[in-house]
This record gives structure tokens, C-alpha cells and sequence, in this order.
């Protein structure tokens, strides 16, 4: 499927908010005008629906989605093989004609076009004001959340806010600034407009609410106090509003798990730290799967896997131990049906550790999987209330528990007291690393971004990781624009 269909072509179907579509094919006689669906009285909520099913299959379907993360001291790659589009990031190395880049843009935006189908046509919706408001909450907290990872993925992006037939060949992708106040102003009527609990027995993240609008604005604060935007004054924005969060996370549902329950299987669809995210079903049929979903991906080759992605070296070595570690890690890989040897045994194909947290630790485990999507987790306001609490207000008994909460869990000891604002701030993104580690969207890649430590961080690579194209400069810490679009409008170039 082109760029082309994805960007332009919406797909109102009745899905169900747990994502169940294995092939979507597009047929422009069975797509309903949003005027046309929004004057029954479910067509409203059809389309919100839709919203959850645009990311789940058209962003999180495949290992793709890590991608954009390659270039973090985390995750890397396989030297050969067919992992090109993960390789070429990893060694600082991305071309306009990355497949894995082109996908997960598209997808991208084929949620924003969903998004912008329902608050531009609005007002033919004949269904209750109160299902309304909901409806076109989700729609503004997807545009925002769509244009939080298109601009930290691309910087300056095309900037597309309202719905249209039309196809526009001639935008100008939108500076920095702009894209951010449009993010800000979308979490905001978000945050009016979206419900504070539910009781349709929903998964708890799976649509989302005002404490979600709540925390995404916390995280986009956070960003626009590094670079590019370098405004600190967000500090003190995004520790007020990571702590609307936390003051109210019992009336919103949610907690931090025990740390063996946040990746079981068991906790799947139950999990309370999981503010937003993307729901699978694999015994439905048609059922589709996720990145973290599927174990191939992740997987030794040993063990049938397909290892598209693992552990840097450095990184893994720097991880305190602890559960937390072992939770995250695979360390020990079968060889044969009776070999099991460590990580770095000389018979093992990548001498690299695996990630295990992203396992389906179920039984009759095939390659279709059923991992939900963490997109926003709990553990992300409390690290973001320590960060900007340091760096704004200053250091004080409130940031050292939001991130002790994490250090404890993971069976770490708590922080040391004293440390100045830079010191603590320090280690909190060192505990966001550890926390988030293996490409998950609170990705540590966005971090050194942000805090301009791309370079530093390339400086500690392991001498048997692949070797870097170039030394990275601040020129790759943005994607290039995919080259499908750039063909179709020269604006892009």
C-alpha cells in the first residue's frame, strides 16, 4: 500500500477498539463521506473507534515502529540479513528510501486524517453532546499524539489540520514552533473534552482519557524545554501537569504494577500503569499482532527468531542489576535442543542479549502475539514530574519520591540525597533509559535528543557493534522525509 492511499484515503469502518484487522484493503465504494456516517447515531463513535485501529495497524503492526529508535545506545541491529531499515539508522546511516521510516510516517498520518475527519465534521453528528465531546477529545489527543512523534521523528513536517478530498501537493512542511503549538492547543481541548473514568469495561488504556490528554501535554512540555525548541520555561509547565496526573491517578486508574506484572501475560489486558496504548487480539479471527507483539522480532535466531533488534553492549552493561534487569533482558540463549549458554558464548550467532520484557510468556505462543502497546505509561509522569521538578522549581522531597517509586520497584536503593538540579536531572534520564529501554515510544532515543547527548552517547559504543557511518552530528538527529512523498511534492525536498 503507497504513501499515497495511507495519506488520502479514509477508512471509517466498525472496528472494535481492540484491533482485529489483518489486511485492510481499501475500496473507495465502501467509504462513507464523515457527513454521511456521522448523521446516524453511531457513526460518530465508529469513527472514534477507528482512531485506535489506524495506530494499532498501521504504526505498531510490525517491528517497523523501532525504526526511528535505532540511533539511541540501547537497541541495535543485525550487520547483514534483511535489516537494512533498522541497520541504517543504528550506524547513523538513514536514507529517504527507509521502508520501515516510509510505513510508520504514513501510518502516522493516516490516524491524523481519521482524526481530522472528525473535527472538521463534527457538527453533523446527530449523536448525544456528551458522546460528541468524548469522540472529538480522542480525535484531538491521536492529532496531537500523531504530530508529537512525527516532529521528534522528521522536525519540520507537513502540517495537515483539517479534513479534505482534495489531495495538496504543494505543502510546505511547518517549522518546529508551529507543529508544537498546534500539539499543545490539540492536548488541551483533549484535556475539556475527554471523559475522567468510563465504565464501558474497556481495557484501561485503550481509549483515552483526560488524565491521558493530561500526560501527554506533560511529556510535550518536557521536549519543548530541550532541543529544538530550548525553552525552559516548560519545566515548570510539565511538572504541573505530570503532577495533575499523579494527584489524581486513583480517580483515573492509574498505579505502577509490580514489576513482574508489567510484561506477564496474565496482566495483558488489566495493566493500570498502561495510561495509553494499543490493544491485540490474537484469537480473533484475523487477529493481528504488534512489534512487541510478535517474537520473532525480538527473538535469537536459535530460537527461531528473527533478531530484527537486541541489546547494545554498553548499555546493557551499565543496566544496574536487579528484577528490573532481568525482567527486561534475555541472557541466556539455547543453542540446540539441549544447550543453553550465555549471551556472549562464542557459539552464539550475535553474542548480544535479547529483550525478554516484550515476550507473550503465554501458552501456544505463535508469531502473531498479542502484546498490548504500552504507549504512555504511569512510570513516564513520575520520571517527567522528577525531571522538570529539578529543572524548574528545583530538587525537592516530591522529585526524589516520584523517582524513587521507580528505583524501588526495580529493587534499586533510593537516589542519593543532595544532588544539585543537573546531578539529579542527570540521573533520572539515566533511570528513563533503564526504564524504557528496547524501543518503547517514551524511547531513550528521544532523550539524548532533547538533552543533545547523541554524540556523547556514541562515544561508548562497544567495539562489536556495527560500525557507525559517521560520527553523528545534530544533522541526524532527525529522519529524512520519506522519498515517496518528496516524489509527489517537491515542497518536501
Amino acid at each position: 500500500m503507497t504513501m499515497k492511499k495511507f495519506l488520502y484515503i479514509l477508512v471509517l469502518i466498525p472496528l472494535s477498539i481492540i484491533s482485529c484487522v489483518k489486511d485492510l484493503k481499501e475500496d473507495p465504494k465502501g467509504v462513507l463521506s464523515p457527513s454521511t456516517l456521522f448523521a446516524s447515531g453511531s457513526g460518530i463513535q465508529l469513527a472514534a473507534n477507528n482512531l485506535g485501529n489506524q495506530m494499532a495497524n498501521l504504526v505498531y503492526n510490525s517491528d517497523w515502529h523501532l525504526v526511528p529508535y535505532m540511533g539511541g545506545d540501547d537497541i541495535t541491529s543485525q550487520p547483514a540479513s534483511n535489516k537494512q531499515d533498522w541497520r541504517e539508522v543504528d550506524i547513523f546511516g538513514a536514507t529517504d528510501g527507509n521502508i520501515g521510516l516510509a510505513n510508520i510516517w504514513a501510518g502516522y498520518y493516516a490516524t491524523i486524517r481519521a482524526a481530522n475527519a472528525i473535527i472538521s465534521n463534527i457538527q453533523f453528528s446527530t449523536a448525544e453532546k456528551s458522546i460528541n465531546d468524548d469522540c472529538l477529545g480522542q480525535a484531538y489527543f491521536y492529532r496531537a499524539l500523531c504530530y508529537s512523534f512525527l516532529t521528534r521523528i522528521w522536525g519540520k513536517v507537513p502540517l495537515i489540520d483539517k479534513y479534505s478530498g482534495e489531495i495538496d501537493y504543494s505543502l510546505v512542511p511547518a517549522e518546529v514552533n508551529d507543529v508544537y503549538t498546534l500539539i499543545v492547543n490539540d492536548c488541551q481541548k483533549a484535556e475539556s473534552l475527554l471523559p475522567i473514568t468510563r465504565s464501558d469495561g474497556s481495557y484501561p488504556g485503550a481509549r483515552p482519557l483526560r488524565g491521558a490528554a493530561k500526560a501527554l501535554l506533560s511529556q510535550v512540555y518536557l521536549t519543548m524545554a530541550g532541543w529544538p525548541i530550548k525553552q525552559p520555561s516548560n519545566y515548570a509547565l510539565a511538572a504541573a501537569k505530570a503532577k495533575e496526573v499523579m494527584d489524581s491517578a486513583s480517580v483515573y486508574g492509574y498505579q505502577l504494577e509490580d514489576i513482574h506484572d508489567l510484561w506477564s501475560w496474565a496482566n495483558n489486558y488489566t495493566n493500570h500503569e498502561c495510561i495509553f496504548g494499543t490493544y491485540y487480539c490474537n484469537t480473533a479471527e484475523g487477529g493481528w499482532s504488534g512489534t512487541m507483539a510478535s517474537p520473532p522480532g525480538d527473538r535469537p535466531e536459535e530460537e527461531g527468531g528473527w533478531a530484527d533488534y537486541y541489546a547494545e553492549i554498553s548499555f546493557f552493561n551499565k543496566f544496574p542489576a536487579g528484577p528490573r534487569k532481568n525482567i527486561t533482558y534475555q541472557t541466556r540463549i539455547k543453542i540446540d535442543a539441549n544447550t543453553v549458554v550465555p549471551w556472549n558464548d562464542s557459539r552464539t550467532l550475535r553474542q548480544h542479549p535479547y529483550f525478554h520484557k516484550y515476550t507473550d510468556d503465554r501458552d501456544s505462543l505463535d508469531w502473531w502475539g498479542s502484546r498490548t502497546q504500552q504507549i504512555i505509561r504511569y512510570a513516564e509522569v513520575l520520571l517527567t514530574y522528577a525531571e522538570a521538578k529539578s529543572m524548574s522549581g528545583g530538587v525537592d522531597a516530591s522529585a526524589y519520591n516520584a523517582v524513587n517509586l521507580i528505583r524501588s520497584r526495580a529493587g534499586l536503593p533510593d537516589l542519593t540525597p543532595g544532588l544539585s538540579a543537573t546531578d539529579f536531572r542527570d540521573s533520572v534520564v539515566a533511570e528513563r533509559g533503564w526504564e524504557f529501554a528496547g524501543g518503547e515510544p517514551a524511547s531513550h532515543w528521544f532523550d539524548l535528543i532533547r538533552l543533545e547527548k547523541v554524540e556523547e552517547a556514541a562515544l561508548n559504543r562497544d567495539p562489536k557493534e556495527l560500525v557507525l557511518k559517521h560520527t553523528p552530528t545534530k544533522s541526524d538527529y532527525w529522519m529524512p522525509l520519506p522519498s515517496v512523498d518528496k516524489s509527489l511534492n517537491p515542497n518536501l525536498h
